[in-house]
């Protein structure tokens, strides 16, 4: 059946050619034209990098260091001293515990050039390597793994990094009673974690579970200056960040810029993500709109920023990418009155008609796919991961089925321009539920509203004290009656973030982040669903994980627990004389940037 509603095809000209064309810029190939050429009506080509699974079994590391030296690339001089990137947004926070340290590109100077993480994924072999202060690893033990420290590396404020640097982290992030102090991103994957120290040089990470694969889900895991921490202010944690980075926080004038310097004292590893900065400086500014980021970039203001598809032809040069970020809606299936009905959720599914709105807002780039992490993540398949029915008939028979009451208004909200064309995308998504009687409204919202909403499960502020004293014989039962958590303690109805998975395992990423009664941006708590994760966790890397892995893929399917819309492609605008490949997921690791002359 195909759509009644229009969407106005002409608005977006660009087809074909221009696609092609994108490819091959992205591939180091000729620049696009200044103007696009008449083209045919467009088809369906794949411009979207792929990314291949994990293997079956850890890399040994002296076959991970053989992988790190493959990649060393030798001194280089930079033609320009200062980088300026340009994110839609303003960072929430610059520190890492702050919980506004996101992984995105507008918290990357916290993250990824202040911050240092445990580990790193290798953008080409995809296998895990260690940044400037980590040696090696071993797993010596089911559930313990020995972290080899690198000598003579030192915090930004000279305070050499040692084991109880690292085991003071280990165990804060680690921390199950308040779900890693909310760090989604760093806890959880394997029950309680935390340090041990073995010898100033030597880390025993020790987890509350068999954890396989801790060494993959560590890149989460940040680190700073332990002594500054605690004898810092809240403003200051949130503020400052004392890292092991390659660069170092100058100034965060709080709405104009952050101003980051090189790090001297940075040292550098085998891996291509851990060698030596060269542009001294880095300066990140922030412009809401993708067309005026794709301007400064036109008028010289601007070396790097994500900019519009139908922006790259106005800036010097462009390369396209996934960032393996999946573009979602997140759905309250325990408080809010009509979203907990299956029914319903399954009626929103049905209610849309995602192929004409890939091919009139997105011209094909983007292909329907409803998976929460891209091909390539252990669990995801193309049956789990394909677009939705378009059955409007049937959506309505599903509201009577499910006995949907109107008056429960159902809110989709959403950041403006977190990804390209996503306000006029949610404005369609929402006219086609209300063509099936779904009294549904789209809010766009500011960056940090959003967050708040989104994060406003039952889990979020909750410890596992209180899940354990609330009423209820099972997880789902004492959510519904702890009710909404912090920021907001209201139902987030539909919330669009687009989240990435950079561990490329389903169960131990998205399982934890979005799926769980414990983690913070979750709008799921289901009993089933929660022990099938504890279960995968555990399981060793081969066939028996890839089948666990992909059971829990099948049942958020099978049960619309999670609206998937599609992978998020990014378009990358540079200055003519900068150099840069994009990562597999959000990040930019600044030393890695280099002008040519």
């Amino acid at each position: 059946m195909k759509s009644s509603i229009k969407l106005h095809p002409g608005r977006w000209a660009l087809g074909l050619i221009a696609l092609m064309t994108m490819a091959l810029v992205a591939c180091g190939g000729a620049e696009a034209p200044t103007a696009a050429p008449t083209v045919p009506t467009p088809t369906v080509v794949d411009v979207i990098p792929a990314v291949p699974a994990i293997k079956d079994t850890p890399v040994p590391q002296a076959q991970a260091t053989e992988a790190m030296a493959a990649t060393e690339v030798p001194a280089a001089v930079s033609a320009r001293d200062t980088v300026i990137i340009v994110s839609n947004e303003e960072p929430l926070a610059l520190g890492y515990s702050g919980g506004g340290c996101q992984g995105n590109i507008q918290s990357t100077a916290c993250e990824e050039m202040i911050g240092e993480p445990f580990t790193w994924i290798d953008n080409k072999t995809f296998e895990v390597v260690p940044l400037s202060h980590i040696e090696g690893w071993e797993q010596v033990a089911p559930d313990r793994w020995r972290f080899n420290l690198r000598e003579g590396v030192k915090f930004h404020n000279g305070v050499p990094w040692d084991s109880a640097q690292a085991k003071f982290w280990l165990d804060w992030s680690g921390d199950e009673e308040t779900a890693g102090n909310e760090g989604s991103n760093s806890f959880g994957f394997h029950g309680v974690i935390g340090g041990e120290v073995v010898d100033p040089l030597t880390v025993d990470i020790t987890c509350g579970k068999a954890c396989p694969i801790l060494p993959r889900t560590l890149i989460f895991t940040k680190v700073t200056e332990m002594g500054w921490w605690q004898a810092a202010s809240e403003d200051e944690k949130v503020s400052n960040n004392i890292g092991l980075g390659p660069y170092k926080l100058v100034d965060w004038k709080r709405g104009v810029q952050v101003e980051l310097e090189i790090y001297e004292d940075y040292k550098p590893n085998k891996a291509f993500a851990a060698q030596a900065p060269i542009i001294q400086n880095v300066r990140q500014v922030w412009r809401t709109e993708a067309l005026v980021r794709a301007a400064m970039l036109e008028a010289g203001e601007a070396d790097w920023a994500e900019i519009s598809l139908d922006d790259r032809n106005r800036v010097p040069k462009h390369v396209v990418g996934t960032n393996n970020e999946a573009y979602l809606f997140v759905i309250d299936t325990v408080h809010h009155p009509e979203l907990r009905k299956k029914d319903v959720r399954e009626a929103l599914t049905l209610a849309v008609d995602c192929e004409t709105l890939m091919e009139q807002i997105f011209d094909d780039l983007f292909k329907c796919f409803t998976a929460m992490a891209q091909m390539g993540t252990e669990g995801i398949t193309a049956e789990n991961s394909r677009g939705y029915d378009f059955d409007p008939n049937r959506a309505r028979e599903l509201l009577k089925q499910a006995n949907y009451n109107p008056e429960n208004v159902i809110k989709l909200h959403m950041r403006n321009q977190r990804i390209p064309k996503d306000t006029e995308y949610g404005e369609a998504v929402v006219t086609y539920w209300k063509e099936v009687g779904i009294n549904a409204e789209l809010h766009v919202v500011e960056s940090s509203v959003h967050t708040n909403i989104g994060r406003s499960n039952c889990g979020h502020g909750r410890t596992k004290t209180d899940f354990e004293n609330a009423a209820g014989d099972g997880l789902l039962e004492k959510c519904r009656s702890l009710g909404p958590g912090k920021t907001t303690f209201q139902s987030m109805h539909l919330t669009a973030p687009a989240t990435s998975t950079e561990s490329l395992d389903f169960a131990s990423r998205q399982g934890r982040l979005r799926l769980s009664c414990f983690g913070r941006s979750s709008g799921v708590c289901d009993n089933t669903l929660q022990a099938m994760t504890d279960a995968c966790v555990v399981v060793n890397f081969g066939p028996e994980r890839v089948t666990c892995n992909t059971e829990i893929a099948d049942y958020v399917r099978d049960n619309f627990l999670v609206y998937g819309n599609f992978v998020n492609v990014a378009v990358y605008g540079l200055s003519a004389d900068l150099e840069w490949d994009p990562y597999y997921s959000p990040r930019i690791r600044a030393n890695t940037l280099r002008f040519t002359k």
